[in-house]
């Protein structure tokens, strides 16, 4: 039985896994939509703990 989530999920097709498997797998993954100042990316601050991360530029 293939478990529901495996190594070429949602890949369907040779490009699809040569594209993800030979590039995309291997760059950081980016979260555009954040609340983090951009200056602390830039950067590369270093957070005492997830809360102050979560919580410390969020303007809501």
């Amino acid at each position: 039985m293939k478990n529901f989530i495996y190594k070429n999920f949602l890949l369907q097709t040779d490009t699809a896994r040569e594209l993800y498997h030979e590039h995309a797998k291997k760059q950081p993954i980016i979260d555009y939509h954040c609340h983090l100042d951009p200056a602390h990316i830039a950067g590369d601050r270093k957070f005492d703990n997830l809360g102050q991360i979560w919580l410390e530029g969020d303007l809501y």
